[in-house]
């Protein structure tokens, strides 16, 4: 069932079993594109404001409500936002191809910020990659923390203009400029991201047809120093996604060196791996 979890921390302790059924192949690829923060803000931002108000408070993060985003995209009748109206009027997830589950917040994006405020993990001064992006919160907390560039990615540009960029701005304007956005499938996306030191990526792996795509954009765009956070769930039942597989196929490549730094049977079972590239 089709569920926001925007109103609370506590999220559901329940498998997602996300409906695919239309397209079981690998879908299509979206054009990779930036998405200009001035063109966004200069054009929807007093609407977001106006239509999206009050705003939902998620670890200290300003969040704009999505029933608000949904009231404001169905009454459009200028054929914007098709791909984000056809989720809401399925309930759906996920549909393949055309909305990758941007409006929703994962259940793992909260083992990644528990853990990295566990960890005291470092930011500062770093380049970061929030792939998959959605919301934003994983790409925030870094900004926040001192990061000196996040760059955001996530299929649908929709997702960038209605939630993602109006939250960046929310909760602190004078960091937007620290900040890019990116739309689009990640096999179009290779040669217009740049090199990271952290990437982050919360439930991302639910489709095994994306694995190839995944581990491309790992090859590409992370230093030869640099870590990568992937948070899941140990199975997704209906598309197939299976954190043992993907971490089997990484292994396959002797440049990877990966390890779990979290792990939690409570409720689903979810782990965080942490993937370096090989001292030899």
């Amino acid at each position: 069932m089709f569920k926001f979890n925007f109103s609370s921390d506590n999220q559901d302790k329940t498998e997602d079993t996300i409906d695919d059924t239309n397209n079981k192949t690998c879908p299509p690829e979206a054009d990779g594109k930036e998405i200009e923060i001035s063109n966004i803000y200069l054009q929807n931002i007093q609407k977001y404001r106006d239509n999206c108000s009050p705003t939902t408070v998620v670890r200290n993060f300003h969040l704009v409500d999505v029933k608000h985003v949904e009231e404001l995209i169905t009454s459009e009748s200028n054929g914007e936002f098709e791909s984000l109206k056809a989720a809401f009027q399925m309930n759906s997830d996920i549909i393949s191809g055309k909305y990758e589950g941007g409006m929703k917040i994962w259940e793992c994006t909260f083992d990644l910020l528990d853990y990295f405020e566990k960890n005291s993990v470092q930011f500062d001064g770093l380049n970061v990659l929030d792939l998959g992006c959605g919301s934003g919160l994983l790409g925030m907390y870094a900004l926040s923390k001192g990061a000196l560039s996040v760059h955001f990615q996530d299929y649908n540009a929709e997702v960038l203009s209605l939630c993602t960029i109006p939250n960046v701005i929310f909760n602190n304007p004078d960091l937007k400029d620290r900040a890019k956005f990116f739309a689009g499938d990640w096999g179009s996306l290779l040669h217009k991201l740049d090199k990271y030191d952290i990437i982050l990526t919360s439930e991302t792996i639910y489709n095994p047809e994306n694995y190839g795509k995944l581990i491309r954009i790992f090859e590409e765009t992370l230093k030869k120093s640099g870590l990568i956070y992937v948070a899941a769930k140990h199975f997704y039942f209906g598309v197939g996604g299976n954190l043992y597989e993907f971490e089997k196929l990484i292994r396959q490549n002797e440049r990877w060196t990966t390890s779990v730094c979290f792990c939690s049977s409570e409720g689903v079972n979810r782990e965080i791996l942490k993937i370096s590239q090989s001292a030899t």
